[in-house]
């Protein structure tokens, strides 16, 4: 009984660094999922805006030929 009061302190600091090990973790894989999802996001953007210059393009060209 008392070797496990003289390891309590220790135990106790491990939980403590594992606990505090798991949310950085939590912190900066959030981070990285909203870079990431922030990336996705542009190339959609990007996307969109090339199709409406594209389909003005063609509207332009229609309007012009007639």
């Amino acid at each position: 009984m008392d070797t496990l009061k003289e390891l309590w302190p220790t135990i106790f600091g491990v939980l403590v660094l594992l606990i505090i090990w798991f949310v950085i973790r939590k912190i900066l894989a959030s981070i990285s999922d909203k870079i990431n999802n922030s990336e996705v996001y542009k190339e959609d953007t990007l996307r969109v805006l090339e199709e409406i210059r594209d389909e003005l393009k063609e509207l332009n060209s229609k309007n012009s030929a007639n």
